[in-house]
């Protein structure tokens, strides 16, 4: 830490002897060992203290930049739900009134029924159950398509 090496520590020890005595030589000895522990404390508390704060600030940035990742992916999740949501209901109202206008009037079709089956992780499905029985054309016979599909759809 002071970067005293063997011969300057036997000048201090010579000098201290002339100045102090071999009486009090000891209780200077003991004086100085124990300022030298204080400052060595003090020093090795300032360094911790300091590393310490950096490494906190860098935690605080890290965070940080981590609380803004999952706010943007937060609001495009919200984004990509809202499109969704208004993706879905005009698909399903013309898919239907297209239906209907196509089919004629005394035969039945059904439209497609879209529910949410369940949450998996960062995907929704989305389970699509379609029962329709119209004419393909007026020389075919009557045809019934009962279809279940599931979709993921990433959030």
């Amino acid at each position: 830490m002071l970067n005293i090496g063997m011969t300057e520590l036997l000048c201090f020890a010579i000098i201290a002897l002339l100045v102090l005595g071999p009486e009090k030589l000891p209780e200077g000895a003991r004086f100085a060992a124990k300022w030298y522990g204080k400052i060595k404390r003090l020093i090795s508390n300032v360094q911790t203290d300091i590393d310490r704060e950096l490494r906190m600030s860098e935690l605080r940035e890290e965070m940080q930049k981590e609380m803004q990742r999952i706010q943007q992916l937060e609001a495009r999740m919200q984004a990509q739900m809202n499109e969704f949501q208004q993706s879905q209901h005009p698909i399903e109202l013309t898919a239907v009134k297209q239906q209907v206008a196509v089919a004629p009037e005394n035969k039945n079709t059904s439209p497609r029924y879209h529910y949410i089956e369940q949450v998996q992780g960062h995907h929704l499905m989305i389970r699509q159950a379609q029962f329709q029985y119209s004419y393909v054309d007026s020389r075919s016979r009557l045809t019934t398509r009962n279809t279940i599909q599931d979709f993921k759809v990433a959030v």
